[in-house]
């Protein structure tokens, strides 16, 4: 039976200038431009380890079109280590990398191929002489593409046993990103793909399971607080007459997360430390290869309310936690805290006393379940 193994990945963004964070210094600075690099040299690692067919790259490979000399060196320079294991690449060119803005004088390994703008073109994976994918896309010539490009796939020629589409553009409500060639589910779901392997959008997402697989993986690594979470890539298993299968493999090196905390009945600032590192271990898909960047929201009521809140406590933690931090390995550092603490009150004792205040909790307590008597009460208190 026939089948492929890829890896599909979209949205690199290699050399993205991060920015966004509260707490900010040079080191990290140059951690997280280097990021989105050894990103991209993870997937690489893992197409050879995983002895793929091939690698599909749907879309956004730099984040500008004027993208550095050294950037587009090193990605070339990737694309080689996948050439001399004789695995094909194949890319199309985003919003943010049309392929006007690449420059002729970048000359592409072997085995590599980069879709034209002219028109949705083929290229045929084979396994010796014998066809065995064939793989159509088409890139954008300019940053802006507002028609539908989905309507332009059409299976040409005699088929190989799997066809995959990959696609730049955005399916149904665009949320946070540019509407750049828009198309719905319903224009893709009789053109007889098994795969569409799309980019744009860097929430990982599978938009349709089989017949066609519509799947977005995300971009490879966060880049800031509106892209937290694990990032990655899909490898893809498709058999002919089969429903492909995908799993998500991380490959980020720094990860984005926003973490809460609640701190209630807690009086010891000397167990801060140990809650935080638990509260970090608890995340979802939590990998202790990676470096995190947090920013952590303290609640609760808490004997350490007055503490935390008093002028320049909150800063010096910040700095106490982050020190040393960027030279390990896998560092966590701590972008901010977001302090919504509650001084530690015991409301029952209060409201066994004699004063006002006691009488208005005994008068919420009789009445909690009256809501219009309630309602009352606390109009009473405002006047």
């Amino acid at each position: 039976m026939t089948k492929v193994k890829f890896i599909h990945i979209a949205d690199l963004h290699l050399d993205t200038p991060f920015k966004g964070l509260s707490n900010w210094n040079s080191d990290l600075a140059s951690k997280l431009k280097d990021a989105t690099f050894k990103s991209f040299r993870n997937t690489v690692d893992l197409c050879l380890k995983e002895n793929v067919d091939f690698l599909i790259i749907s879309g956004d490979v730099f984040d500008d079109q004027n993208k550095s000399l050294a950037a587009q060196i090193k990605f070339v320079d990737e694309l080689k280590r996948l050439s001399d294991n004789a695995i094909p690449v194949y890319f199309t060119c985003g919003n943010h990398d049309p392929l006007s803005s690449w420059l002729p004088s970048l000359q592409l390994p072997e085995n590599v191929f980069r879709f034209g703008s002219a028109k949705v073109e083929k290229y045929t994976y084979k396994k010796g002489n014998a066809p065995i994918a064939d793989i159509y896309g088409i890139s954008f010539q300019n940053k802006s593409v507002k028609k539908n490009l989905a309507v332009k796939y059409k299976l040409t020629g005699k088929p190989a046993p799997i066809s995959i589409a990959v696609l730049h553009g955005t399916v149904g409500a665009a949320g946070p990103h540019e509407n750049y060639a828009p198309f719905k589910v319903a224009d893709v779901m009789g053109q007889q793909y098994d795969y569409w392997a799309l980019g744009h959008i860097h929430k990982r997402q599978i938009i349709h399971e089989s017949n066609p697989a519509i799947v977005y993986p995300g971009n490879p690594q966060g880049r800031d607080f509106g892209e937290t979470g694990a990032k990655g890539c899909y490898i893809v298993e498709i058999k002919e007459g089969n429903t492909p299968g995908f799993e998500f493999i991380p490959t980020q090196v720094i990860r984005f997360e926003e973490v809460e905390i609640n701190l209630t009945g807690e009086d010891r600032i000397d167990r801060l430390p140990g809650i935080i590192e638990e509260a970090k271990s608890a995340i979802d898909d939590y990998n202790e290869n990676t470096s995190y960047i947090l920013r952590i929201t303290l609640k609760g009521r808490t004997a350490l309310h007055a503490q935390l809140n008093k002028k320049g406590e909150i800063e010096q933690l910040l700095e106490h936690f982050n020190d040393g931090q960027l030279s390990q390995a896998n560092f966590t550092w701590i972008d901010r805290f977001d302090l919504k603490t509650q001084p530690d009150i015991d409301i029952e004792r209060v409201a066994r006393g004699t004063d006002f205040t006691a009488e208005i909790l005994k008068a919420i307590k009789k009445n909690e379940d009256d809501s219009v008597k309630l309602q009352k009460l606390i109009e009473d208190i405002d006047m």
